[in-house]
């Protein structure tokens, strides 16, 4: 059954509460969901700079960098940097 918002639904076979999982529409990932730090972060993966050059450009950690990419990565549901950055330009986080 389709989550209509909550994090639940009720599993087709069973009756009982499941999960939501990526293919609901609640869990589809929205610009909004983002923060300003990261939405900072977005155009330099892009760039294809190291998470140390990327610190150094924001004046942030190497470890502050991290943390936002994968927050990033759990928001967009993506896995690594160059799903994240084909997942922003659907959602027009980026230009091209």
């Amino acid at each position: 059954m389709r989550c209509s918002g909550g994090d639940r639904t009720l599993a087709p076979w069973s009756g009982r509460p499941r999960r939501c999982g990526p293919s609901c529409p609640a869990s589809a990932p929205r610009a909004s969901a983002l923060t300003v730090a990261e939405l900072r972060v977005v155009p330099l993966l892009a760039t294809h700079l190291t998470s140390a050059e990327i610190a150094d450009e924001l004046f942030v950690s190497v470890h502050t960098v991290k943390s936002q990419q994968a927050s990033l990565y759990r928001k967009l549901g993506t896995s690594s940097r160059s799903q994240a950055v084909a997942r922003a330009r659907q959602l027009g986080l980026l230009e091209g």
